[in-house]
């Protein structure tokens, strides 16, 4: 299984709550430019998944310019304080051969470090806007490749 890992675009600091914080100009075109470079590789994904955030919403809209046919599902599992081990479950319990994620730190990061490494305390960070591309062929922490990463 090949796991897409984004994280969303820059986000403005303040909003009338955290759910609702909307993409800064520069996290727009940083998520355009992430995202260009990711059609190069020619991904092939079968499920994409996002928080039910805004600045969510907003990654996946650059995502949908690219690969037009792709829908999204929404996600509690995805918001920023959720369950890791949830969330790795969820993935495992799939069907799909390439899955995308757009979520938050710390979660995004955390599931990075869990899969890659096995732990949460590696301290793997995901920066905004970032995509890691890891292959699983077992479902389970420790048991990923980190493939390659992408930045803006």
């Amino acid at each position: 299984m090949i796991i897409y890992l984004m994280r969303h675009g820059e986000a403005e600091k303040q909003a009338s709550s955290d759910a609702a914080r909307e993409l800064t100009r520069q996290g727009l075109m940083d998520n355009q430019a992430v995202i260009a470079k990711l059609n190069q590789h020619t991904p092939m994904i079968d499920l994409a998944i996002m928080s039910p955030y805004q600045r969510a919403r907003q990654t996946s809209s650059a995502l949908r310019m690219y690969f037009p046919k792709l829908r999204f599902e929404v996600d509690k599992d995805l918001e920023p304080e959720a369950s890791v081990y949830d969330l790795l479950d969820k993935i495992e319990h799939t069907q799909a051969k390439q899955v995308f994620l757009i979520s938050h730190n710390p979660l995004i990061s955390n599931l990075l470090a869990l899969m890659v490494d096995g732990t949460l305390e590696t301290g793997r960070h995901m920066g905004t806007s970032q995509i890691a591309c890891v292959s699983m062929d077992i479902v389970a922490p420790g048991c990923a490749e980190l493939i390659y990463t992408l930045t803006p």
